[in-house]
């Protein structure tokens, strides 16, 4: 019978385990799809600490479920799905209020909930979550009982060690990116105010709708600064555009290699309300362009 202490200290390797593994699929999908590669992580080392969490929630299915069968794969795909949808939707509040800033977001996705989950991200988690209770756990399970006390208690050490330092370091490095987002949104805000304002004549109306494009584009943080160059060289009567690009320059000189290491992770990171502040954008755009 294993103490207390050795444990936890199993249930901790899980955690770990499951960390380096969600890391592994989330940054091997993302390069595929940026085609790059991506260190897909809120923290520096190779884990994500969210499917962890949603790993070790699942393990304690296994004992319910020893025999496979339809009924039980079912089961555990739809509580899976559910609980790893929930832990993701908290995360994505807890990091918004954090940093002032929405990590992800699925709102051009079919049945998504307020942009943080949606019914893709459950199928997907809820078959992980099958591969794990029949498969994954009981490998692992076996895997770390063999290890023996001294060892799992070596193991949890060293990687909480790298855990904690990693944690530290990462927020030592976003301790001001909440307001630098604050400052982004603000800034973006008054800049559109002033272009909606310096509307041309209808005879512009062509390079008005490109504008309504690329505004997706900024709102995603993407390729800005390249985008708003090429706007203002098309649209130079226009000087809150350039006003725009120099904000773009701004905001990126004055990003530490933390966060900059964290927009390239995360491609679609943006203020909090940007999509909003946007689309409310768009929409005065059409309306001006509706009276001239």
């Amino acid at each position: 019978m294993p103490s207390p202490l050795d444990l936890l200290f199993t249930w901790w390797i899980y955690f770990v385990a499951y960390s380096v593994g969600g890391w592994a699929m989330e940054s091997t999908y993302c390069s595929i799809g940026e085609r790059r590669l991506v260190n897909r992580g809120f923290l520096n080392g190779p884990y994500c600490p969210i499917y962890g969490a949603g790993g070790v929630a699942c393990a304690p299915l296994c004992p319910l479920f020893s025999t496979p069968s339809a009924r039980g794969a079912l089961a555990v795909f739809l509580v899976g799905g559910a609980v790893s949808c929930l832990l993701e939707f908290v995360t994505s509040v807890a990091m918004e209020r954090a940093y002032h800033a929405r990590w992800w977001d699925y709102s051009d996705k079919p049945l998504n909930l307020q942009g943080r989950v949606w019914a893709g991200g459950f199928a997907e988690f809820g078959l992980c979550c099958v591969l794990i209770v029949f498969v994954v756990q009981p490998v692992l399970g076996a895997w770390v009982a063999s290890l023996g006390p001294r060892n799992r208690t070596l193991i949890t050490l060293v990687t909480l060690a790298v855990f904690l330092a990693d944690f530290v370091v990462t927020n030592l490095g976003l301790t001001s990116f909440s307001s630098k987002m604050d400052d982004l949104r603000t800034g973006t805000l008054e800049r559109l105010g002033a272009l909606r304002e310096s509307l041309p004549d209808v005879q512009a109306r062509a390079g008005l709708e490109r504008l309504l494009g690329d505004v997706r584009v900024w709102g995603r943080l993407g390729g800005t600064r390249t985008r708003l160059h090429e706007l203002r060289d098309a649209m130079p009567s226009m000087p809150p555009v350039s006003s725009l690009s120099e904000l773009a320059e701004s905001f990126a000189g004055r990003l530490t290699s933390q966060e900059r290491r964290i927009m390239r992770a995360f491609p679609t990171l943006r203020p909090t309300g940007y999509r909003e502040l946007l689309n409310d954008f768009r929409d005065r755009i059409r309306t001006e362009l509706g009276r001239r």
